[in-house]
């Protein structure tokens, strides 16, 4: 059994200078926490790897190539492998979101 509590996760250095806690990093599949304060968002970046963003707490924008779609706490957006993406708060709370990346 694997438990991991967000609070006491490793904390990942990233070009997007946010709080992303590596929960589990496994041969096929990884999760990440991030956490986006207010006005904060991802810098426009692509992953080798199909992934997933399914939003815990909060609201925001997503871009997936040229798709945008405002998201809130229960959504769940699949990010194709190869295509640019970013996600933003847009609103006046924290947005915390999982990132799952299947190898």
């Amino acid at each position: 059994m694997i438990v991991v509590n967000v609070e006491n996760a490793e904390m990942m250095e990233n070009p997007h200078g946010v709080d992303v806690r590596k929960l589990v990093a496994m041969e096929k599949a990884q999760i990440f926490h991030v956490t986006l304060k207010p006005g904060e968002a991802l810098k426009r970046h692509a992953t080798p790897v199909d992934a997933f963003i399914y939003v815990v707490k909060g609201k925001g924008i997503v871009e997936v190539g040229d798709e945008r779609a405002e998201v809130k706490k229960g959504s769940l957006v699949y990010l194709p492998k190869d295509v640019p993406h970013t996600v933003s708060n847009s609103g006046s709370l924290e947005m915390a979101f999982l990132v799952i990346k299947v190898v």
